[in-house]
């Protein structure tokens, strides 16, 4: 049953990649509005282009209320009132420190 986020919009937190993008594309063939939120610009643009659509990229970094405050109104004045957030985003800092560890 396609279609049952049919005039729905949501926001997807780390929507850039992984889970975040899968979710993203699920939502979208569902029919929603959907905006990749992220700190990763040129993967969440990428991301949010291959949606195609309404689909939308805004630049967020969740550990900010200025940022929340800021995405949200953009979101609604674009696409309307957010009927659903998926809180996806994780922390980049920890994944770099991992790295150079290896």
């Amino acid at each position: 049953m396609m279609g049952r986020l049919n005039e729905r919009v949501a926001i997807v937190t780390g929507g850039a990649r992984g889970i975040g993008a899968a979710v993203a594309r699920l939502f979208a063939a569902e029919g929603a509005g959907v905006v990749v939120a992220d700190v990763l610009d040129a993967e969440g643009e990428k991301s949010a282009a291959e949606l195609g659509g309404p689909a939308r990229y805004a630049h967020l970094d969740v550990s900010g209320e200025e940022g929340w405050q800021r995405v949200v109104a953009q979101v609604e004045r674009e696409l309307g009132p957010v009927s659903v957030l998926v809180d996806n985003a994780g922390i980049l800092e920890a994944q770099a420190r991992r790295r150079r560890t290896r």
